[in-house]
């Protein structure tokens, strides 16, 4: 008896701690008016204004920024400019290229920052602030994201944004652990 007491309370001890680890990051915290550019922007529109501001459909690869040292720098340990991300995203004075360049650099965020980013873009799209392809970019797994196509909270939010923007073939070899299995040859 005593060791089914045992089970069953390190059986929920390890739920507690997987779920608040595996939880959403609460990003409330951001602010989103009157703050100041930090340097991501700063990375942004310096990458986009070298560019000579054209648009990611027109490059050979939108995911160019990855490459640059300042970008590296960024997309390495992108968790402390995950409210200034945020603040690019919901921005009016970004293009849509500006803000697909952001979302590139914040693919290596922790998952509970990742569902975060997740669900907070979930609200810009159905507010028109980001387009579908910026927010096709954030529901496809890539970095952090490709290695949670298991977690339910991850999947309960790509079930919930993936019907409207991706391939329904698509949507089922990413939910079934097919897409995990045939991405690493796929790059970004």
């Amino acid at each position: 008896m005593k060791r089914l007491l045992w089970i069953v309370l390190t059986a929920s001890l390890l739920l507690i701690v997987a779920w608040r680890f595996w939880s959403p990051a609460n990003l409330s915290a951001c602010t989103y008016q009157n703050t100041a550019p930090g340097p991501l922007t700063a990375v942004i529109r310096n990458y986009f204004e070298g560019n000579s501001r054209i648009d990611w459909r027109d490059m050979d690869d939108r995911f160019d920024i990855l490459s640059t040292p300042e970008g590296q720098k960024i997309a390495g340990e992108p968790k402390p400019y995950t409210c200034e991300a945020l603040q690019i995203l919901q921005s009016p004075a970004f293009s849509q290229s500006e803000k697909i360049f952001t979302t590139a650099l914040m693919f290596e965020l922790p998952i509970g920052q990742y569902m975060g980013l997740m669900d907070r873009s979930h609200q810009l799209y159905a507010e028109g602030k980001i387009d579908r392809e910026v927010m096709k970019l954030v529901t496809l797994p890539r970095g952090t994201a490709l290695n949670y196509w298991w977690l339910p909270a991850w999947r309960e939010r790509f079930a919930r944004d993936a019907p409207s923007i991706l391939d329904a073939n698509l949507i089922r070899q990413v939910l079934s652990g097919h897409y995990w299995f045939d991405y690493p040859g796929a790059g970004y």
